[in-house]
This record gives structure tokens, C-alpha cells and sequence, in this order.
């Protein structure tokens, strides 16, 4: 049985990608005992654009070290604010990491990170990995604005 998780998610604003009023994500982990946390869902509108698949590209060590410590902070509730830009930063509420935080380590420890490519939308690269975890999968995407800051993250 598939548990259907609901999930936050942030984007860069207008000045990145100006089609992205995301504020909710769905999350699907794969089966899992574990429970699924209570985030409230938004309405349809406030999903996050739709991103084409990714097109396979040689890894970067260092945005796959980002992912990684980026996945388990949100895991671990420890996110780093200042990684995150401006945009994010205005969407990020105590609330919202709370609930976040929930989401992702009902998942249980981070087993693997696999880099599925880049998404393209409008001139930005988006990074798509899928964290594998003990109770299920998670793609997890996001995109960095040319100071190395986290303009947009979305867990699917």
C-alpha cells in the first residue's frame, strides 16, 4: 500500500522562474510501516510547475555533496537557512520545517542518493536525485542561483 504524504515544497520566486507559486508538493514514498505525517495539503494551483524529465549528465561531486547534506538536514530538522535564498527564505516557516522534517524521517536513514540528471525549465538546471531510504523513495530537486544559494528545493 502506497501512503501518500504531502509535502512542501519552495521555489525561487519571480525573478527565477516566474511560473513557480509552489508552496505544496505530493510525496509518495514507497511502502512503509512507518507513519505518515499530517502536512496539510494546499489547493492544485499552489503545485510547483511541472518539470520535463531529466537528461542524463555527468555528476558533479560537489552538488552531489550538497544533496546529500541538503536531504539530511531537512531529515534532521538542522536546515541551514543560509544556504537558501531570499525567496525560499520568505516561504520557510517553523511550521513548515516542522512538518517537513516529520515527513522525511518517517522515511527512515538515507540508504542511497542516485543522480537522475538535469531538468531544464526556462534556462535553469534543476538537479534531480532520488533518495532511497529505509521506508521508501523520494526525488528530491532543486536548482542554485549563481552565488551557489538554494533557489528552489521540492521533494516528489
Amino acid at each position: 500500500m502506497k501512503r501518500s504524504l504531502i509535502f512542501l515544497a519552495f521555489a525561487a520566486g519571480v525573478a527565477l522562474l516566474p511560473v513557480t507559486p509552489t508552496r505544496a508538493q505530493s510525496v509518495q514514498p514507497s511502502p512503509s510501516p512507518a507513519p505518515s505525517a499530517a502536512v496539510p495539503a494546499l489547493p492544485a494551483d499552489n503545485a510547483p510547475p511541472p518539470l520535463p524529465s531529466p537528461k542524463p549528465a555527468k555528476e558533479d561531486p560537489k552538488i552531489r555533496k550538497l544533496a546529500v547534506q541538503q536531504f539530511l538536514a531537512w531529515q534532521g530538522g538542522a536546515v541551514d537557512r543560509t544556504r537558501y535564498s531570499d525567496d525560499v527564505n520568505a516561504q520557510l516557516s517553523d511550521d513548515v520545517l516542522d512538518a517537513s522534517e516529520k515527513a522525511l524521517a518517517a522515511m527512515g536513514a538515507l540508504q542511497s542518493a542516485t543522480f537522475k540528471g538535469i531538468s531544464e525549465a526556462k534556462g535553469i538546471h534543476v538537479y534531480v536525485y532520488t533518495m532511497t531510504c529505509e521506508h521508501g523513495s523520494i526525488d528530491m530537486k532543486f536548482a542554485l542561483q549563481p552565488d551557489g544559494k538554494i533557489a528552489l528545493v521540492f521533494f516528489t
